[in-house]
């Protein structure tokens, strides 16, 4: 099984979910907002962990040690 198969989508925004989704109907939802079918921040949330983690991972780089 490759990595796609297991990943699971957004059925309203199609942000792909990392933590648990909501599951209704056989339906995945990333949050409340997407299964009541309003705009949500999940991926703007996922770009600023990505973010921090990039910002993390240089800094401990520059130390030299």
């Amino acid at each position: 099984m490759t990595g796609i198969e297991s990943t699971i989508w957004c059925d309203n925004c199609g942000v792909e979910i990392l933590w648990g989704p909501i599951v209704i109907n056989k339906r995945y939802y990333c949050c409340q907002d997407c299964y009541e079918g309003l705009r949500c921040k999940c991926s703007e949330r996922m770009e600023m962990e990505d973010e921090t983690r990039e910002v993390d991972s240089t800094v401990g780089g520059m130390t030299g040690e």
